[in-house]
Parts: structure tokens; sequence; C-alpha cells
């Protein structure tokens, strides 16, 4: 199994993200992964990483479908993917609606079908092919004078989707590479995520498709965990809350988001990371809750399980 971690937000500077990319290349980490809303663009922050890094991977968790047309989304990953030597997942996804319609102003409907819509058109935009797509919900049109999609040096990069929605995954499973999940625990990765991506993917007759699984990570003292705990509780307790994660909850026997989490000291965590890979995951990145140093400490942990 493949080890990452989410770049940690706040108020940070430019250079700040691109050194934490550094360190954890440093420590040995196989990706670094970083979401899409009003701050940092991700694209952006991991081209200018491109030239600092040799070997880690990068990869968007995600970004909106609804805010970037597939033509121009394209566009910006091959550029990222040839400032990066090839080492770029685009993570896409239809977010919420709470984020689409009630921030953004933007119709949220019929998600599913509009994430179809994106993943017929996208992978060949990637490739630089010249298409004509008038569907109900996206039109685009690269066979005139406009032309296409294309960056010298730049090969398709692997396109996963962000979701955990029972049709949404049917759909990534026929026409994705992967899929991402975010605070979803072992169990519903093992019943339900990945038996139902898996199936679509194998009836479309593709390959099997990867599962990354994001969730709040902390290594610290044994004593230190319980406030890490809280502090999980206290950030997510608005996310969990969220018709989609009752379900979720309920099958991992949670109370609250901590008991999704990882967080303990490294024997803790390290059989907490067992249960995914028992699952089917074939990668975990951290979401770090915590200060700097308990940053430092959870890259540096994982990026040992990564040269194991």
């Amino acid at each position: 199994m493949r080890f990452g971690m989410s770049l940690a937000g706040g108020e940070r500077s430019l250079s700040a993200y691109l050194d934490q990319i550094v360190h954890h290349e440093e420590a040995g980490l196989d990706s670094v992964w970083c979401g899409q809303l009003f701050g940092v663009d991700a694209l952006t922050i991991f081209a200018l990483a491109g030239a600092r890094t040799t070997r880690i991977s990068f990869g968007t968790s995600i970004l909106p479908t609804y805010v970037r047309h597939p033509l121009l989304l394209a566009s910006q990953a091959l550029t990222t993917q040839a400032a990066t030597d090839g080492r770029l997942v685009v993570g896409i996804g239809s977010s919420h609606r709470a984020l689409v319609e009630d921030v953004l102003g933007i119709d949220y409907q019929r998600p599913a079908a509009y994430l179809r819509e994106y993943l017929t058109v996208l992978p060949p935009l990637l490739r630089g092919e010249r298409l004509t797509h008038t569907g109900e919900l996206i039109r685009v049109d690269t066979t005139g004078q406009f032309g296409r999609a294309n960056v010298v040096g730049a090969d398709a990069p692997p396109v996963y989707v962000g979701t955990m929605f029972p049709l949404s995954l049917k759909v990534a499973g026929q026409l994705a590479d992967g899929v991402i999940t975010w605070l979803v625990g072992p169990n519903t990765l093992a019943d339900e995520v990945i038996p139902l991506v898996r199936t679509a993917a194998a009836e479309a007759g593709r390959p099997r498709p990867r599962v990354v699984a994001g969730i709040p990570m902390a290594v610290c003292a044994s004593g230190d965990a319980e406030r890490h705990a809280e502090l999980v509780n206290k950030r997510l307790r608005r996310f969990v809350a969220l018709p989609v994660y009752e379900r979720v909850l309920a099958r991992e026997n949670a109370t609250g988001p901590a008991d999704l989490a990882a967080i303990g000291d490294e024997e803790t965590v390290a059989a907490r990371l067992r249960l995914f890979a028992d699952a089917g995951v074939d990668e975990v990145y951290g979401v770090c809750f915590g200060d700097d140093d308990t940053l430092l400490r959870t890259a540096e942990f994982l990026g040992g399980l990564s040269r194991a």
C-alpha cells in the first residue's frame, strides 16, 4: 500500500507550502494531495513544486467539476503534468450541494449525470483528441479553429473520482482510473465502496480502478491522542452532519469523525492502517489534525512505511 499526506492548511505562504512538499518527499512519502476550495490553487502549487521535487506524486482531492469546464481543466492539468514530469493524478468530483449552490450559486442538477458526461469528455481531451460532444449538461467542440488541449511533453494523467455516492461510484468504475474517498472507514470501503466500483469496472471491461482513502490522522504520544481526537470531532462535526455520512457512521460503529481517523502513537496508527490494507485500499493519505510538530512526525512515520 502507498502512503501520502494532504497539504496542511492554515495561513501559510506559497514558499511554506512548497517547503512542506519538499519535506514530504525527503521523508519518503509516495504522494502529496491537495483539496480545492478558495485558497491556494492545487494545480498551480503542484506545478511550482515540480521544479523542487523529483519523485513524489501529486493528487488533487478534489477539483469540483461544476466550476471548471472539462476543456479548461484539461489544459491546466496538462500544464501541471508537464511541470511535474508526469507525476499528476487528477481527482475530480461533484462536491456537495451546500458548496455548489449556496456558495457558488451554480445549479447542482443531476450530479451523477453531470459526472458521467464530464468523464466521457475529459479523458479524450487530456489525450489531445479532437471531439464534439453535445450532451444534456455539457457541450464541447474541439474540431474547429480554437483547437484542442495540447501541451508538449505532457501525457494524459490518470483521472480519479472523489465520491462515496453509489451512482457516482458506478460511473467512476465505468469511466475513471480510480476513486478517492474522504472520511470513510475500512468497513464501508470493504463492504460498499470497493465492490461497487470494481464490479462496475469489470462489467465495463475496464482495468481494476485504484482506491485511495483520505482520513484524518495524527501520530502523537499516547497521552495526546484524546486531545487530537477532540480536535477532529470539533472541526469535522458539521461535515459528518451531511446525510451521506449517517450510513458511514453506523456501519463503522462510530459516534463521531474521530472514530474514522487514525490517531495515536506509531503502533496504534499502524494497526489502524492495516485495516485499510485488508479492506483492499491501494493508498491512504493522511490529513493531519495537530500542530506542525505533529505534521512532521506523521509524515515521517508514513514515509517510513512507504520505504519499508
